[in-house]
């Protein structure tokens, strides 16, 4: 979520198949994340979304998504019955008009083409054409670098809720994002993963990018994390395999995420995990990589000391949330000291302080095998599906839940 000349050119080529493959399937951060404030709770837009989450709102496409979750359940149309009951998507703050006029400037030229992004154009999955017409605003899920974020409600009928997310193109261009901004857009297109969010569709006006992104009804993950400073392990299972099933998925289509983090992670309707963001994904048929990108805690050896990298970035990563899952704190922090972290990365300063928790051997087990100083030697991801820390609270959770 969250990643034009010939980039372009290369992106528009880019061949990613809807094929589901034989398994079941931003900008960097700081390293010192500081806990954020508790938010309000979405229980009611919750029971609302089990009905009326937009399963794939584009009756002009013949792609449907692959492993429907419940939140992909269309609304039943049955002549004499009231498709659409009154549900409350909350009130809108008019925000997207007054900060519109403040806001933003129209740009020209390349960056105008550049931007100029319309889903009903789209070579692979074209939709219909879309525009902040065809909405009943609701309220404020949050802002974002580039602009807000709105649960929305289409008018037409069965009307479906999605979040829309907005981007203001002189911004991006100020920040020298627009190849990155294009490139999450036209990726996260084409996926279809009950564990990666949506983009069903996505559209623009003079001065700003509109994106129309599965509801995450559950809302950001690490505002549970912040909250409860550390998840159980069975928590912590279920997610790392839930990461593990959607990153065989990315991988079997040439993309890499690089930015695995908490920050970039949602809850669905049934606390499912969703990876949201695909701001530092690529395209890379080559699997072959130098950019220096992601999250300083998050980064493997390879990408701190410089050398070319590859898909096992995610590995790696995959293997440090799992440690801030069950420990609350990733695991080459060092608050006092951006080049120690770094330095502690590259040796792999691996510790478990069990003095604060203590934790079973299986997950130890799993962290050290996943983090790594040679990629090869990292575990392989259909091998995490298969460790006994994932498997015991695999089997165990349709009778703990």
């Amino acid at each position: 979520m969250t990643s034009v000349g010939s980039v372009t050119r290369q992106i528009a080529a880019m061949e990613i198949s809807n094929k589901k493959p034989g398994t079941s399937t931003g900008a960097s951060g700081s390293s010192l994340r500081q806990p954020l404030m508790k938010q309000p709770s979405q229980t009611n837009v919750t029971k609302l979304l089990t009905k009326f989450a937009a399963p794939n709102p584009f009756p002009n496409s013949t792609n449907k998504p692959t492993n429907p979750s419940s939140l992909r359940n269309p609304v039943s149309s049955k002549p004499g019955h009231a498709t659409q009951p009154s549900i409350d998507i909350g009130n809108y703050d008019g925000g997207l008009e007054i900060e519109n006029e403040k806001r933003g400037e129209r740009v020209y030229g390349e960056a105008a083409e550049e931007l100029a992004l319309d889903s009903s154009t789209s070579r692979r999955y074209p939709t219909r054409e879309w525009s902040l017409h065809d909405f009943d605003m609701g309220r404020p899920l949050g802002k974002g670098k580039f602009g807000r974020v709105y649960m929305v409600r289409t008018k037409a009928e069965p009307k479906y809720i999605v979040a829309l997310k907005t981007l203001y193109k002189s911004e991006i261009v100020q920040s020298k994002v627009e190849k990155q901004i294009r490139r999450e857009i036209e990726i996260q297109q084409n996926l279809r993963h009950p564990n990666i969010l949506r983009l069903y569709g996505y559209f623009h006006d003079e001065k700003r990018i509109f994106l129309m992104l599965e509801f995450a009804a559950k809302g950001e993950l690490y505002k549970q994390l912040s909250k409860l400073h550390r998840f159980s392990e069975r928590r912590s299972s279920r997610y790392i395999d839930q990461m593990a099933d959607a990153l065989i998925y990315l991988h079997s289509k040439h993309v890499i995420h690089r930015d695995i983090k908490p920050e970039n992670l949602l809850l669905g309707i049934n606390g499912e995990l969703k990876i949201g963001d695909f701001g530092w994904s690529v395209h890379a048929p080559g699997n072959r990589r130098m950019t220096l990108c992601g999250t300083l805690d998050y980064l493997p050896p390879e990408m701190v000391e410089g050398k070319e990298h590859n898909e096992k970035v995610d590995y790696w990563a995959l293997g440090v949330l799992t440690y801030e899952f069950v420990c609350g704190f990733p695991p080459f922090e060092d608050r006092d000291s951006v080049n120690n972290t770094y330095r502690r990365i590259a040796r792999v300063d691996l510790k478990f302080q069990d003095k604060d928790v203590r934790l079973s051997e299986e997950v130890k087990d799993l962290i050290t095998r996943l983090l790594r100083y040679d990629p090869q030697k990292r575990l392989p991801l259909t091998e995490v599906q298969k460790h006994p820390w994932i498997v015991k609270y695999r089997q165990k959770r349709d009778s703990a839940q």
